[in-house]
């Protein structure tokens, strides 16, 4: 009995050790096999990785090369901004007129600080008037130069803000959407991107994403470029012009383009030149054949047609005569003005002339640009002076339906400006 037992604790023993060498052996197995997993999906992770900076990288170098980064969308913008503390280091008293592409076309400094020095008057202005802008994205802007100014102590003199109401309308807003990600980016600092992180985890994310890894240009912004591109949008009616009056624009828009290299040899190509103070030329100091020429170019230019052909532009990409506005663009533009109030001795709002040749607004758009004013007024305590149908401005001193012209208008409206603000200087 007790042999028989011995036996059979032996061989229990002998087929325990069995069992037990055989699930060690499978737990080796299923670890090896664990690893061999990981290192698999470690490779596969680092390979998807390489392949999307590959990737990445390959789309940056080509949006590079076409200037589709920071620099190329918003340059004039950006040389704007850094030649700020170089205004606020300026001994004379500051003046800025910050607006739209009308401000840019429509304001001289030179001229502006010229005249007023006959006056006795030492002012340096500057011409921030930026194209491609609606009142959200200068809201933004208009927060970091308010930062820069109030880190020095300094204060503008006066601060002329343009309100343009056809670049606060719903179309403006919702044609401008495709870029919103990106500009949002360009334009604002990172505390600013931490608060919609904090708000909106997915939208912060995102944001930050564009900003560092896709160098401000996000998906949305190239496809709806290429997109155009390959499916350009209806032009609506087009008027033309005869080939006689076409080719003269050509070949004195060439002559015009050689004067200037030979006039402007030093000129480096700045969309936002800081010795002509933001702004363009002046009369003074082109040749009488230059002005003569311009005097003939824009025969050829303003022509009817033309101008029919800019105003359907107007009204499909920024509803310019009915003005249905955007509510988040109203009070943007408030936004705004406040900005301003922080670091300005006095702020005006002004409306810029407007062609009322061939601009005009409906019933309707009058009463709701009426209404966008009196909530502006009201949120900011400030009048707008409406310049639309002054005078001293007529419909042969405009380029378009929106800009004035060049030794036109803009020395017409810088004279208006002279007369009506020297007083507060």
């Amino acid at each position: 009995m007790n042999l028989s037992t011995s036996s059979f604790n032996e061989k229990g023993i002998k087929n325990m050790d069995t069992s037990i060498t055989t699930d060690e052996q499978a737990s080796s197995a299923q670890t090896l096999a664990h690893a061999e997993d990981r290192q698999v999906f470690i490779k596969i992770t680092l390979a998807i990785v390489l392949g999307m900076m590959v990737a990445m990288g390959l789309v940056r170098l080509f949006l590079d090369a076409n200037g589709a980064n920071k620099q190329g969308i918003l340059g004039r913008v950006l040389q704007a901004q850094a030649a700020v503390p170089k205004i606020i280091a300026e001994p004379n008293d500051l003046v800025m007129f910050y607006g739209s592409s009308m401000t840019r076309a429509g304001f001289s400094p030179r001229k502006f600080d010229r005249d007023l020095q006959k006056m006795g008057k030492d002012i340096s202005s500057f011409n921030f008037g930026f194209g491609g802008l609606n009142p959200y994205y200068q809201d933004l802007l208009s927060r970091r130069i308010a930062e820069q100014f109030i880190e020095k102590d300094r204060k503008l003199k006066l601060a002329l803000i343009e309100f343009n109401p056809f670049q606060t309308t719903s179309t403006r807003w919702n044609r401008a959407k495709f870029s919103l990600d990106s500009f949002i980016t360009m334009l604002s600092n990172d505390a600013e991107l931490w608060q919609i992180l904090q708000e909106d985890l997915s939208r912060g994310i995102h944001l930050f994403n564009i900003k560092y890894i896709r160098n401000h240009v996000s998906a949305e912004m190239v496809t709806s470029y290429y997109s155009r591109e390959i499916f350009p949008p209806e032009r609506g009616q087009r008027f033309k012009d005869d080939k006689e009056t076409i080719a003269a624009r050509r070949s004195l828009g060439k002559e015009l383009g050689e004067l200037f290299e030979k006039e402007y040899p030093d000129y480096d190509g700045s969309d936002w030149y800081y010795p002509w103070q933001g702004a363009g030329t002046i009369p003074q100091e082109r040749s009488a054949e230059t002005l003569a020429i311009f005097d003939d170019y824009y025969a050829a230019t303003q022509t009817d047609a033309q101008m029919k052909n800019d105003r359907l532009s107007r009204i499909r990409s920024a509803d310019i005569e009915e003005l249905h506005f955007e509510p988040f663009l109203v009070e943007s533009f408030i936004g705004i003005v406040k900005n301003f109030q922080r670091f300005s001795d006095k702020v005006e709002v002004v409306m810029l002339p407007k062609n009322s040749r061939y601009i005009h607004y409906t019933p309707e758009a009058k009463m709701r640009l009426a209404q966008a004013i009196k909530q502006i007024e009201q949120a900011t305590g400030i009048k707008i002076n409406n310049h639309q149908d002054i005078k001293e401005v007529n419909a042969d001193m405009y380029r378009d339906t929106t800009h004035l012209s060049r030794y036109r208008g803009d020395i017409a409206y810088t004279d208006f400006l002279l007369s009506e603000y020297a007083k507060v200087l």
